[in-house]
């Protein structure tokens, strides 16, 4: 596999991965700032790619047959945002009950998938899986609204420290790379 460059500077993205990894244990700390904080950004970025939308079908798409829908379309995220923006507790409230319900049924098709391909040898994993998705959609809902405080924060720290070790590896690889090319090129 080639890294590039990414081997002869595999310190920096290491260095990336220790970042993220912190701010992932960093986020495990405070939970409920990190649910209420990361709902409040999306918040943002629905306003922001509403307004953008609306913008766009307004000025730069006439003769479209689509045109209003398009701008309907933005107008939505503007209303979604700003109702976010206005009470992040109570958007991380439903949106962690949403999780929770959806993280259910996915489970659920999980399961059926699992037992319509009984013919695969890993049909118990896909099996199991499923059903660890429909506990903790479970886990979520049944702990609702006590789980927004920790729901999303939870996935976004985890997310920051596998995102972190994932790095650490690549980088950790492109570094064996790179050191056993420029010995086999001096050999």
């Amino acid at each position: 596999m080639s890294y590039g460059d990414v081997g002869k500077n595999w310190a920096w993205l290491f260095g990336l991965g220790i970042v993220f990894v912190t701010l992932g244990f960093a986020g495990l700390l405070m939970l409920p700032l990190v649910s209420i904080t990361s709902v409040a950004i999306f918040g943002a970025f629905m306003l922001v790619g509403g307004t953008l939308q609306v913008i766009q079908g307004l000025l730069k798409a006439s003769g479209w047959k689509s045109r209003m829908l398009h701008v309907s379309m933005g107008l939505i995220y503007i209303i979604g945002g700003i109702a976010t923006l206005e009470n992040p507790v109570l958007a991380t409230a439903i949106f962690t009950l949403i999780l929770g319900l959806s993280l259910i049924i996915v489970g659920a098709i999980r399961i059926a998938i699992a037992f319509q391909n009984k013919d695969v040898n890993q049909w118990a994993l896909l099996s199991l899986s499923g059903v660890l998705t429909m506990l903790l959609g479970l886990m979520i809902v049944l702990q609702w609204p006590w789980s927004s405080l920790w729901a999303v924060g939870l996935f976004v720290s985890l997310d920051l420290i596998m995102s972190g070790v994932n790095f650490m590896v690549i980088a950790l690889s492109a570094k064996a790379e790179y050191e056993a090319t420029r010995k086999a090129a001096k050999g």
